[in-house]
Protein backbone atom coordinates (compact mmCIF):
# COMPACT_ATOMS: atom_id res chain seq x y z
CA UNK A 1 0.00 0.00 0.00
CA UNK A 2 2.93 1.91 -0.31
CA UNK A 3 1.01 4.31 -2.97
CA UNK A 4 -1.84 4.86 -0.79
CA UNK A 5 -3.42 8.65 -0.05
CA UNK A 6 -2.75 8.39 4.03
CA UNK A 7 -0.20 7.56 6.55
CA UNK A 8 -2.32 6.58 9.70
CA UNK A 9 -1.29 5.92 13.47
CA UNK A 10 -3.31 4.15 16.42
CA UNK A 11 -2.75 3.95 19.41
CA UNK A 12 -4.10 4.18 23.36
CA UNK A 13 -2.76 5.08 26.56
CA UNK A 14 -4.11 4.50 30.55
CA UNK A 15 -5.97 7.69 31.90
CA UNK A 16 -7.03 6.11 34.82
CA UNK A 17 -7.12 8.80 37.72
CA UNK A 18 -7.31 6.23 40.94
CA UNK A 19 -7.88 9.14 43.75
CA UNK A 20 -10.41 7.26 46.31
CA UNK A 21 -12.79 9.76 47.49
CA UNK A 22 -13.24 11.99 44.33
CA UNK A 23 -16.69 12.36 42.89
CA UNK A 24 -17.71 10.68 39.38
CA UNK A 25 -18.63 13.25 37.03
CA UNK A 26 -22.12 12.44 35.09
CA UNK A 27 -24.42 12.47 38.26
CA UNK A 28 -23.34 15.38 40.09
CA UNK A 29 -23.94 13.09 43.13
CA UNK A 30 -21.52 13.80 45.96
CA UNK A 31 -21.75 10.56 47.39
CA UNK A 32 -21.10 8.81 43.82
CA UNK A 33 -17.13 8.44 45.13
CA UNK A 34 -14.07 6.45 43.58
CA UNK A 35 -13.38 3.45 45.95
CA UNK A 36 -11.94 1.06 43.61
CA UNK A 37 -11.06 0.16 39.93
CA UNK A 38 -13.35 -2.21 37.71
CA UNK A 39 -11.65 -1.71 34.68
CA UNK A 40 -8.74 0.88 33.55
CA UNK A 41 -9.65 4.14 31.85
CA UNK A 42 -7.82 4.76 27.98
CA UNK A 43 -8.20 7.43 25.38
CA UNK A 44 -7.36 6.28 21.75
CA UNK A 45 -5.64 8.39 18.85
CA UNK A 46 -5.56 8.14 15.64
CA UNK A 47 -3.35 9.80 13.57
CA UNK A 48 -4.27 10.59 10.08
CA UNK A 49 -1.72 12.49 7.73
CA UNK A 50 -2.03 13.09 4.08
CA UNK A 51 0.80 12.21 2.04
CA UNK A 52 0.64 14.61 -0.55
CA UNK A 53 0.26 18.14 1.37
CA UNK A 54 1.46 16.86 4.07
CA UNK A 55 -1.85 18.19 6.44
CA UNK A 56 -2.92 16.02 9.42
CA UNK A 57 -5.69 15.44 11.52
CA UNK A 58 -5.27 14.19 14.86
CA UNK A 59 -8.48 12.36 16.31
CA UNK A 60 -8.62 11.55 20.01
CA UNK A 61 -11.53 9.76 22.34
CA UNK A 62 -11.23 9.53 26.09
CA UNK A 63 -13.33 7.34 28.98
CA UNK A 64 -14.09 10.10 30.42
CA UNK A 65 -17.38 12.13 30.69
CA UNK A 66 -16.78 14.96 29.10
CA UNK A 67 -14.09 17.40 27.16
CA UNK A 68 -13.39 20.26 28.99
CA UNK A 69 -11.50 23.49 27.92
CA UNK A 70 -9.32 22.99 30.66
CA UNK A 71 -8.30 19.49 28.84
CA UNK A 72 -7.92 21.10 25.33
CA UNK A 73 -5.92 24.08 26.28
CA UNK A 74 -3.54 22.19 28.49
CA UNK A 75 -3.23 19.57 26.05
CA UNK A 76 -2.15 21.76 23.05
CA UNK A 77 0.42 23.60 24.78
CA UNK A 78 1.96 19.90 24.66
CA UNK A 79 1.47 19.56 21.11
CA UNK A 80 1.90 22.58 19.59
CA UNK A 81 5.62 22.22 20.72
CA UNK A 82 6.30 18.73 19.66
CA UNK A 83 4.26 18.22 16.59
CA UNK A 84 4.40 22.23 14.96
CA UNK A 85 2.66 21.34 11.80
CA UNK A 86 -0.47 20.04 13.15
CA UNK A 87 -3.21 22.91 13.27
CA UNK A 88 -5.68 22.74 16.12
CA UNK A 89 -8.12 23.52 13.35
CA UNK A 90 -7.65 19.95 12.46
CA UNK A 91 -7.98 18.39 15.66
CA UNK A 92 -10.65 16.28 17.85
CA UNK A 93 -10.46 15.06 21.30
CA UNK A 94 -13.80 13.99 22.38
CA UNK A 95 -15.42 11.73 24.97
CA UNK A 96 -17.60 8.36 25.08
CA UNK A 97 -19.24 10.17 28.04
CA UNK A 98 -19.09 7.33 30.91
CA UNK A 99 -20.52 8.16 33.81
CA UNK A 100 -17.88 6.04 36.56
CA UNK A 101 -14.51 8.27 35.77
CA UNK A 102 -13.18 11.41 38.34
CA UNK A 103 -14.67 14.74 37.71
CA UNK A 104 -12.37 17.77 38.56
CA UNK A 105 -10.69 18.70 35.59
CA UNK A 106 -12.78 21.44 34.27
CA UNK A 107 -12.23 25.53 35.33
CA UNK A 108 -15.63 26.28 35.49
CA UNK A 109 -17.05 26.34 38.91
CA UNK A 110 -19.98 24.09 38.48
CA UNK A 111 -19.03 20.97 36.49
CA UNK A 112 -16.52 20.72 39.17
CA UNK A 113 -18.44 21.23 42.17
CA UNK A 114 -19.62 17.93 43.09
CA UNK A 115 -15.80 16.81 42.39
CA UNK A 116 -15.78 18.63 45.05
CA UNK A 117 -13.10 21.11 43.35
CA UNK A 118 -10.42 21.19 40.52
CA UNK A 119 -8.70 18.75 40.59
CA UNK A 120 -4.79 19.57 39.02
CA UNK A 121 -3.75 15.82 40.09
CA UNK A 122 -6.51 14.43 37.58
CA UNK A 123 -6.01 17.01 35.04
CA UNK A 124 -2.10 16.15 34.51
CA UNK A 125 -3.60 12.33 34.54
CA UNK A 126 -5.81 13.03 31.50
CA UNK A 127 -3.21 15.12 29.34
CA UNK A 128 -0.39 12.85 29.97
CA UNK A 129 -2.04 9.83 28.81
CA UNK A 130 -3.26 11.78 25.67
CA UNK A 131 -0.06 13.12 24.89
CA UNK A 132 1.34 9.23 25.27
CA UNK A 133 -0.72 8.02 23.07
CA UNK A 134 -0.01 10.71 20.53
CA UNK A 135 3.18 10.12 20.38
CA UNK A 136 2.70 6.07 19.80
CA UNK A 137 0.12 7.23 17.15
CA UNK A 138 2.77 9.25 15.43
CA UNK A 139 5.24 6.52 15.85
CA UNK A 140 3.66 3.79 14.12
CA UNK A 141 1.95 5.52 11.69
CA UNK A 142 1.64 3.72 7.95
CA UNK A 143 0.64 3.89 4.73
CA UNK A 144 -3.09 3.10 4.87
CA UNK A 145 -6.36 3.15 2.91
CA UNK A 146 -9.60 4.78 5.22
CA UNK A 147 -12.96 3.19 4.65
CA UNK A 148 -16.22 4.55 5.74
CA UNK A 149 -19.30 2.57 6.92
CA UNK A 150 -22.71 2.57 8.54
CA UNK A 151 -25.24 0.20 9.15
CA UNK A 152 -28.71 0.26 10.91
CA UNK A 153 -29.00 -1.24 14.23
CA UNK A 154 -32.55 -2.54 14.48
CA UNK A 155 -35.02 -1.50 16.96
CA UNK A 156 -36.01 -4.80 18.54
CA UNK A 157 -32.11 -5.06 19.57
CA UNK A 158 -32.52 -3.80 22.97
CA UNK A 159 -29.25 -1.38 23.13
CA UNK A 160 -31.22 2.07 22.72
CA UNK A 161 -33.99 4.14 23.85
CA UNK A 162 -35.83 7.44 23.69
CA UNK A 163 -36.37 8.59 27.89
CA UNK A 164 -38.08 11.58 27.38
CA UNK A 165 -40.30 11.03 24.94
CA UNK A 166 -42.84 13.30 25.74
CA UNK A 167 -40.59 15.96 24.38
CA UNK A 168 -39.80 13.92 21.75
CA UNK A 169 -42.74 13.44 20.54
CA UNK A 170 -43.35 17.59 19.87
CA UNK A 171 -41.15 17.76 17.21
CA UNK A 172 -43.00 18.40 14.00
CA UNK A 173 -41.09 15.86 12.09
CA UNK A 174 -42.78 12.74 14.62
CA UNK A 175 -46.12 12.39 12.65
CA UNK A 176 -47.53 9.44 14.79
CA UNK A 177 -46.51 9.91 18.99
CA UNK A 178 -44.47 6.99 20.17
CA UNK A 179 -45.57 4.85 23.06
CA UNK A 180 -43.60 3.97 25.97
CA UNK A 181 -43.22 0.64 24.46
CA UNK A 182 -41.85 2.06 21.16
CA UNK A 183 -39.03 4.24 23.08
CA UNK A 184 -36.25 2.38 20.82
CA UNK A 185 -38.10 4.18 17.48
CA UNK A 186 -36.92 7.74 19.12
CA UNK A 187 -33.39 7.43 18.66
CA UNK A 188 -30.58 7.31 15.92
CA UNK A 189 -30.08 3.87 14.86
CA UNK A 190 -27.64 4.66 12.72
CA UNK A 191 -23.63 3.37 13.63
CA UNK A 192 -21.36 4.81 11.72
CA UNK A 193 -17.76 3.69 11.32
CA UNK A 194 -13.94 4.27 9.70
CA UNK A 195 -11.49 1.44 9.24
CA UNK A 196 -8.10 1.91 8.56
CA UNK A 197 -6.40 -0.98 7.06
CA UNK A 198 -2.47 -1.35 5.63
CA UNK A 199 -1.26 -4.25 3.73
CA UNK A 200 -1.39 -6.55 6.63
CA UNK A 201 -5.33 -5.92 6.95
CA UNK A 202 -7.50 -3.69 9.02
CA UNK A 203 -5.61 -2.45 12.16
CA UNK A 204 -7.84 0.22 13.51
CA UNK A 205 -11.63 1.60 13.76
CA UNK A 206 -13.57 4.34 15.33
CA UNK A 207 -17.36 4.14 15.70
CA UNK A 208 -20.15 6.55 16.14
CA UNK A 209 -23.13 5.08 17.66
CA UNK A 210 -25.65 7.32 20.21
CA UNK A 211 -26.32 5.65 23.55
CA UNK A 212 -25.55 6.92 26.89
CA UNK A 213 -23.52 5.16 29.34
CA UNK A 214 -25.83 4.93 32.33
CA UNK A 215 -26.04 1.72 33.04
CA UNK A 216 -24.06 2.19 35.59
CA UNK A 217 -25.98 4.83 37.26
CA UNK A 218 -24.79 7.08 40.85
CA UNK A 219 -24.60 4.85 43.38
CA UNK A 220 -21.88 2.90 41.96
CA UNK A 221 -18.37 3.39 43.70
CA UNK A 222 -16.13 1.55 41.17
CA UNK A 223 -14.44 3.51 37.82
CA UNK A 224 -15.63 1.78 34.92
CA UNK A 225 -15.76 2.99 31.26
CA UNK A 226 -19.06 1.92 30.77
CA UNK A 227 -21.01 0.33 27.69
CA UNK A 228 -18.60 1.77 24.81
CA UNK A 229 -15.62 0.99 27.22
CA UNK A 230 -16.59 -3.00 27.42
CA UNK A 231 -17.71 -2.53 23.79
CA UNK A 232 -13.99 -1.30 22.68
CA UNK A 233 -12.64 -3.98 24.66
CA UNK A 234 -14.19 -6.69 23.06
CA UNK A 235 -13.89 -5.43 19.68
CA UNK A 236 -10.46 -4.75 20.04
CA UNK A 237 -10.09 -8.54 21.59
CA UNK A 238 -12.21 -9.85 18.81
CA UNK A 239 -10.27 -7.99 15.90
CA UNK A 240 -6.71 -8.63 16.88
CA UNK A 241 -7.08 -12.92 16.74
CA UNK A 242 -9.46 -12.44 13.32
CA UNK A 243 -6.44 -10.34 11.96
CA UNK A 244 -3.63 -11.67 13.78
CA UNK A 245 -3.29 -7.72 15.12
CA UNK A 246 -2.04 -7.69 18.84
CA UNK A 247 -1.97 -3.61 18.63
CA UNK A 248 -5.90 -3.14 17.13
CA UNK A 249 -7.33 -0.04 18.30
CA UNK A 250 -11.37 0.16 18.76
CA UNK A 251 -12.85 3.21 19.28
CA UNK A 252 -16.54 3.69 20.36
CA UNK A 253 -17.56 7.28 20.44
CA UNK A 254 -21.30 8.91 21.00
CA UNK A 255 -23.52 10.00 18.44
CA UNK A 256 -26.39 11.92 19.21
CA UNK A 257 -27.53 10.76 22.52
CA UNK A 258 -28.90 13.55 24.71
CA UNK A 259 -32.02 12.30 25.14
CA UNK A 260 -31.09 8.13 24.50
CA UNK A 261 -30.70 5.45 27.78
CA UNK A 262 -29.58 1.58 27.32
CA UNK A 263 -32.59 1.42 29.85
CA UNK A 264 -35.72 1.55 28.52
CA UNK A 265 -37.36 2.61 31.57
CA UNK A 266 -35.73 2.48 34.84
CA UNK A 267 -37.24 1.07 38.15
CA UNK A 268 -38.49 4.31 40.53
CA UNK A 269 -37.34 2.03 43.25
CA UNK A 270 -33.98 2.60 41.99
CA UNK A 271 -33.50 5.92 42.84
CA UNK A 272 -34.55 4.74 46.47
CA UNK A 273 -32.53 1.33 46.64
CA UNK A 274 -29.13 0.55 45.98
CA UNK A 275 -27.68 -1.69 43.45
CA UNK A 276 -24.83 -3.40 43.48
CA UNK A 277 -22.01 -2.35 41.76
CA UNK A 278 -20.80 -5.25 40.08
CA UNK A 279 -24.65 -6.17 38.50
CA UNK A 280 -24.84 -2.40 37.35
CA UNK A 281 -21.04 -3.23 35.39
CA UNK A 282 -22.80 -6.81 34.24
CA UNK A 283 -25.49 -4.43 32.47
CA UNK A 284 -23.22 -1.96 31.03
CA UNK A 285 -21.16 -5.55 29.70
CA UNK A 286 -24.12 -6.51 28.02
CA UNK A 287 -24.78 -3.09 26.10
CA UNK A 288 -20.97 -3.40 25.09
CA UNK A 289 -21.62 -6.83 24.08
CA UNK A 290 -24.49 -5.25 21.59
CA UNK A 291 -22.73 -2.64 20.59
CA UNK A 292 -19.67 -4.57 19.53
CA UNK A 293 -21.87 -7.20 17.65
CA UNK A 294 -23.39 -5.07 15.52
CA UNK A 295 -19.88 -3.46 15.06
CA UNK A 296 -17.94 -5.88 13.90
CA UNK A 297 -21.34 -7.08 11.39
CA UNK A 298 -20.83 -3.47 9.44
CA UNK A 299 -16.78 -3.98 9.89
CA UNK A 300 -17.65 -6.94 7.20
CA UNK A 301 -19.09 -4.25 5.05
CA UNK A 302 -18.11 -3.16 1.84
CA UNK A 303 -17.32 0.85 2.49
CA UNK A 304 -16.82 3.79 0.46
CA UNK A 305 -12.85 5.02 0.64
CA UNK A 306 -12.33 8.41 1.55
CA UNK A 307 -9.91 10.06 -0.79
CA UNK A 308 -8.64 13.82 -0.91
CA UNK A 309 -6.87 15.82 1.55
CA UNK A 310 -7.33 17.53 4.71
CA UNK A 311 -9.12 20.99 5.92
CA UNK A 312 -10.24 22.20 9.07
CA UNK A 313 -11.73 25.26 10.59
CA UNK A 314 -11.95 26.53 14.53
CA UNK A 315 -13.81 29.42 15.56
CA UNK A 316 -15.35 30.47 19.52
CA UNK A 317 -18.52 31.86 19.57
CA UNK A 318 -20.22 33.63 22.56
CA UNK A 319 -23.51 32.07 23.17
CA UNK A 320 -25.09 33.90 25.94
CA UNK A 321 -26.54 36.67 23.00
CA UNK A 322 -27.20 35.77 19.70
CA UNK A 323 -29.75 36.98 17.42
CA UNK A 324 -31.41 34.06 15.70
CA UNK A 325 -32.38 34.55 11.70
CA UNK A 326 -35.54 34.57 11.11
CA UNK A 327 -35.68 31.82 8.47
CA UNK A 328 -35.13 29.61 11.48
CA UNK A 329 -38.17 31.12 13.83
CA UNK A 330 -41.52 29.86 13.96
CA UNK A 331 -44.60 31.51 12.21
CA UNK A 332 -45.39 32.85 16.14
CA UNK A 333 -42.09 34.87 16.34
CA UNK A 334 -41.08 37.40 15.45
CA UNK A 335 -37.46 37.45 17.12
CA UNK A 336 -35.28 35.06 19.61
CA UNK A 337 -32.11 35.32 20.91
CA UNK A 338 -30.36 33.02 23.21
CA UNK A 339 -29.28 34.21 26.70
CA UNK A 340 -26.78 34.35 29.62
CA UNK A 341 -27.01 30.21 30.45
CA UNK A 342 -29.63 29.44 33.27
CA UNK A 343 -30.18 25.50 34.83
CA UNK A 344 -34.22 24.81 35.04
CA UNK A 345 -35.40 23.07 37.98
CA UNK A 346 -36.13 20.02 35.64
CA UNK A 347 -32.12 19.91 35.21
CA UNK A 348 -31.94 19.33 39.00
CA UNK A 349 -34.16 16.64 38.53
CA UNK A 350 -32.38 14.65 36.85
CA UNK A 351 -32.80 11.94 34.31
CA UNK A 352 -33.52 8.49 34.78
CA UNK A 353 -34.29 8.71 38.08
CA UNK A 354 -31.57 10.56 39.24
CA UNK A 355 -32.57 13.80 40.68
CA UNK A 356 -33.89 15.05 43.63
CA UNK A 357 -37.45 14.47 45.30
CA UNK A 358 -40.67 15.62 43.86
CA UNK A 359 -41.33 17.67 47.40
CA UNK A 360 -38.45 19.50 46.56
CA UNK A 361 -38.99 19.71 43.52
CA UNK A 362 -42.26 21.73 43.81
CA UNK A 363 -40.54 23.86 46.37
CA UNK A 364 -37.75 24.94 43.90
CA UNK A 365 -40.38 25.53 41.41
CA UNK A 366 -42.67 27.50 43.56
CA UNK A 367 -39.48 29.56 44.48
CA UNK A 368 -38.33 30.23 40.66
CA UNK A 369 -42.23 31.83 40.51
CA UNK A 370 -41.74 33.77 43.69
CA UNK A 371 -38.77 35.29 42.33
CA UNK A 372 -40.08 35.70 38.67
CA UNK A 373 -42.88 37.76 39.96
CA UNK A 374 -40.42 39.40 42.59
CA UNK A 375 -37.87 40.89 39.93
CA UNK A 376 -40.57 42.09 37.42
CA UNK A 377 -42.52 43.83 40.01
CA UNK A 378 -39.07 45.84 41.17
CA UNK A 379 -38.65 46.70 37.47
CA UNK A 380 -39.97 50.03 37.52
CA UNK A 381 -37.22 51.10 40.29
CA UNK A 382 -34.34 49.57 38.87
CA UNK A 383 -32.48 50.74 35.96
CA UNK A 384 -33.17 50.34 32.08
CA UNK A 385 -29.80 47.85 31.78
CA UNK A 386 -31.08 45.63 34.39
CA UNK A 387 -34.83 45.31 33.21
CA UNK A 388 -33.18 44.45 29.74
CA UNK A 389 -31.58 42.17 31.09
CA UNK A 390 -34.61 40.17 33.33
CA UNK A 391 -37.21 40.58 30.04
CA UNK A 392 -34.44 38.54 27.78
CA UNK A 393 -33.94 36.25 30.40
CA UNK A 394 -37.75 35.49 30.93
CA UNK A 395 -38.40 35.72 27.28
CA UNK A 396 -35.70 33.41 26.06
CA UNK A 397 -35.39 30.94 28.56
CA UNK A 398 -39.54 30.27 29.45
CA UNK A 399 -40.90 27.96 30.12
CA UNK A 400 -37.91 26.93 32.40
CA UNK A 401 -38.27 27.55 35.92
CA UNK A 402 -34.97 29.02 36.65
CA UNK A 403 -32.93 27.19 39.34
CA UNK A 404 -29.02 28.72 38.28
CA UNK A 405 -28.40 31.32 36.53
CA UNK A 406 -24.67 30.42 35.83
CA UNK A 407 -24.06 33.16 33.66
CA UNK A 408 -25.33 36.01 35.97
CA UNK A 409 -24.13 33.67 39.58
CA UNK A 410 -26.90 33.20 41.00
CA UNK A 411 -29.09 30.50 42.63
CA UNK A 412 -32.45 31.08 42.93
CA UNK A 413 -32.18 34.65 42.51
CA UNK A 414 -29.28 35.58 44.28
CA UNK A 415 -25.68 36.08 44.30
CA UNK A 416 -25.27 35.83 48.31
CA UNK A 417 -25.07 31.93 48.34
CA UNK A 418 -23.43 31.45 51.45
CA UNK A 419 -27.09 33.32 52.33
CA UNK A 420 -29.31 30.32 50.72
CA UNK A 421 -32.13 29.26 52.48
CA UNK A 422 -31.42 25.20 51.69
CA UNK A 423 -28.73 24.69 54.76
CA UNK A 424 -25.39 23.13 53.26
CA UNK A 425 -26.16 20.05 55.86
CA UNK A 426 -28.76 18.91 53.34
CA UNK A 427 -25.83 18.01 50.44
CA UNK A 428 -22.57 18.19 50.60
CA UNK A 429 -22.70 20.15 47.25
CA UNK A 430 -24.51 23.05 47.99
CA UNK A 431 -22.28 23.39 51.33
CA UNK A 432 -19.56 23.28 49.58
CA UNK A 433 -20.77 26.03 46.84
CA UNK A 434 -21.65 28.13 50.49
CA UNK A 435 -18.08 27.97 51.68
CA UNK A 436 -15.76 28.74 48.23
CA UNK A 437 -18.05 31.29 47.59
CA UNK A 438 -17.52 33.30 51.17
CA UNK A 439 -13.84 32.39 50.16
CA UNK A 440 -13.79 34.21 46.90
CA UNK A 441 -13.53 31.13 44.70
CA UNK A 442 -16.88 31.64 42.26
CA UNK A 443 -16.22 35.21 41.12
CA UNK A 444 -14.15 35.23 38.67
CA UNK A 445 -15.91 34.46 35.18
CA UNK A 446 -19.37 32.51 34.39
CA UNK A 447 -19.55 29.28 36.22
CA UNK A 448 -20.46 27.59 33.18
CA UNK A 449 -18.60 28.11 29.51
CA UNK A 450 -20.23 30.56 27.36
CA UNK A 451 -17.59 31.01 24.79
CA UNK A 452 -17.76 27.89 23.08
CA UNK A 453 -15.54 26.31 20.53
CA UNK A 454 -17.51 24.97 16.99
CA UNK A 455 -15.11 22.91 14.51
CA UNK A 456 -15.80 21.07 11.37
CA UNK A 457 -12.69 18.79 9.96
CA UNK A 458 -12.70 17.45 6.51
CA UNK A 459 -10.72 14.47 5.69
CA UNK A 460 -11.47 13.90 1.81
CA UNK A 461 -15.02 13.59 1.48
CA UNK A 462 -15.77 12.96 5.42
CA UNK A 463 -16.64 15.87 7.71
CA UNK A 464 -16.71 15.47 11.17
CA UNK A 465 -18.83 18.17 13.01
CA UNK A 466 -17.58 18.75 16.47
CA UNK A 467 -19.95 20.09 19.17
CA UNK A 468 -19.30 21.06 22.83
CA UNK A 469 -23.13 20.04 23.64
CA UNK A 470 -25.24 16.32 23.99
CA UNK A 471 -27.55 17.06 21.54
CA UNK A 472 -30.78 14.85 21.13
CA UNK A 473 -31.80 12.75 18.10
CA UNK A 474 -33.84 15.13 16.69
CA UNK A 475 -31.48 18.43 17.31
CA UNK A 476 -28.59 16.15 16.22
CA UNK A 477 -30.53 15.04 12.87
CA UNK A 478 -31.33 18.67 12.21
CA UNK A 479 -27.80 19.49 12.35
CA UNK A 480 -26.73 16.89 9.91
CA UNK A 481 -29.37 17.37 7.50
CA UNK A 482 -28.50 21.20 7.01
CA UNK A 483 -25.05 20.53 7.30
CA UNK A 484 -25.02 17.81 4.72
CA UNK A 485 -26.62 19.94 1.87
CA UNK A 486 -23.32 22.64 2.35
CA UNK A 487 -20.91 19.95 2.22
CA UNK A 488 -22.23 17.05 0.53
CA UNK A 489 -20.13 13.51 1.20
CA UNK A 490 -20.72 11.97 4.87
CA UNK A 491 -21.32 13.92 7.32
CA UNK A 492 -20.55 12.74 10.75
CA UNK A 493 -21.27 14.62 14.40
CA UNK A 494 -19.01 14.31 17.22
CA UNK A 495 -20.77 15.87 20.04
CA UNK A 496 -19.01 15.89 23.87
CA UNK A 497 -16.18 17.11 21.78
CA UNK A 498 -13.43 20.16 22.91
CA UNK A 499 -15.28 21.70 25.44
CA UNK A 500 -19.22 21.49 27.08
CA UNK A 501 -21.93 23.58 28.08
CA UNK A 502 -24.72 20.97 28.37
CA UNK A 503 -27.46 19.86 26.64
CA UNK A 504 -29.19 20.70 23.02
CA UNK A 505 -32.80 20.31 22.50
CA UNK A 506 -35.13 21.47 19.54
CA UNK A 507 -37.67 24.69 20.52
CA UNK A 508 -40.34 22.06 20.24
CA UNK A 509 -38.55 19.80 22.82
CA UNK A 510 -37.25 22.59 24.77
CA UNK A 511 -41.12 23.64 25.76
CA UNK A 512 -41.49 20.14 27.83
CA UNK A 513 -38.81 21.16 30.21
CA UNK A 514 -37.54 17.59 30.15
CA UNK A 515 -34.43 17.34 32.27
CA UNK A 516 -32.42 17.81 28.23
CA UNK A 517 -34.66 21.06 28.11
CA UNK A 518 -33.56 22.47 31.72
CA UNK A 519 -29.91 21.85 30.75
CA UNK A 520 -30.29 23.52 27.63
CA UNK A 521 -28.59 26.45 29.05
CA UNK A 522 -29.23 29.47 26.40
CA UNK A 523 -32.83 29.49 26.01
CA UNK A 524 -35.44 27.66 23.66
CA UNK A 525 -33.05 28.62 20.82
CA UNK A 526 -30.16 27.40 21.63
CA UNK A 527 -29.97 24.88 19.05
CA UNK A 528 -30.73 27.40 15.89
CA UNK A 529 -28.21 29.33 17.45
CA UNK A 530 -25.77 26.46 17.03
CA UNK A 531 -26.99 26.05 13.46
CA UNK A 532 -26.77 29.20 12.04
CA UNK A 533 -23.21 29.13 13.19
CA UNK A 534 -22.22 25.66 11.82
CA UNK A 535 -23.82 26.49 8.62
CA UNK A 536 -21.65 29.79 8.64
CA UNK A 537 -18.59 27.39 9.30
CA UNK A 538 -19.50 24.92 6.74
CA UNK A 539 -19.96 27.32 4.01
CA UNK A 540 -16.36 29.05 4.58
CA UNK A 541 -14.84 25.52 4.58
CA UNK A 542 -16.39 25.88 0.77
CA UNK A 543 -14.13 28.56 -0.18
CA UNK A 544 -10.46 28.33 -0.40
CA UNK A 545 -8.06 29.17 3.08
CA UNK A 546 -7.03 32.41 1.86
CA UNK A 547 -10.20 33.99 1.04
CA UNK A 548 -12.21 32.67 3.79
CA UNK A 549 -13.61 35.50 6.30
CA UNK A 550 -13.45 34.38 9.64
CA UNK A 551 -13.25 36.10 13.20
CA UNK A 552 -10.89 34.33 15.30
CA UNK A 553 -9.68 37.00 17.67
CA UNK A 554 -12.46 35.55 20.41
CA UNK A 555 -11.08 33.72 22.98
CA UNK A 556 -12.40 31.85 25.94
CA UNK A 557 -10.93 33.33 29.51
CA UNK A 558 -8.85 32.15 31.68
CA UNK A 559 -9.19 31.33 35.11
CA UNK A 560 -6.28 32.98 37.96
CA UNK A 561 -4.26 30.20 39.55
CA UNK A 562 -5.70 32.10 42.52
CA UNK A 563 -9.43 31.54 42.12
CA UNK A 564 -8.63 27.92 40.90
CA UNK A 565 -6.18 27.13 44.50
CA UNK A 566 -9.33 28.22 46.74
CA UNK A 567 -11.56 25.78 44.70
CA UNK A 568 -9.24 22.97 44.50
CA UNK A 569 -10.02 19.12 45.35
CA UNK A 570 -7.63 18.24 48.07
CA UNK A 571 -6.45 14.52 47.26
CA UNK A 572 -7.05 12.58 51.02
CA UNK A 573 -5.13 9.64 52.13
CA UNK A 574 -5.20 6.56 50.04
CA UNK A 575 -8.10 3.39 50.85
CA UNK A 576 -6.20 0.63 51.03
CA UNK A 577 -9.58 -1.06 50.41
Amino acid sequence: MSDQNWLVGAAKADITAFIPGIVMLGYGNPHNTVKYVHALLNVRAIWIECRKSKEVSLMLCLEVCFITQALTDSLWELISKKYPNLKRDQVIITAQHTHSAPSGYSHYALYSMPTPGFSQQVLDILVLGCFKAIELAFKNKRASKILYKEGQVPFDADVSFNRSLRAHNLNPEVKTPLSKKEQSKGTDRTMRLLEFVDDQGPFASWNWFAVHCTNIIWTNHHISPGNKGYAATYLEADQSKLHGRPDYIGVFAQGNSGDVSPIQEPPFWAHWFKQPDLKMITKAKENGLKQFSWAKKFLTQDGVEIEGEIDGELIYVDFSNIEIEKSRLDKKTSFASTSPACLGVSFAEGAENAGIIDPIKYFARFVANTIKIWEYSIMPIRSKEWGKRIRLKYSTQKPKHIFVETGEKKVLGTTQIMSLIIPGWIDKSIGYFKRIHRQGGVHEHTWTQHVLPLSIIRIGSLSLVNIPAEPTTMAGKRIKDELSEILGGQVVLSPYSLAYCGYLTTPEEYEAQCYEGGHTVFGKWTLPAFQQNLARLAKELAVAKNQRILDKSLQPPQFTKYELSIRSFETPALDQH
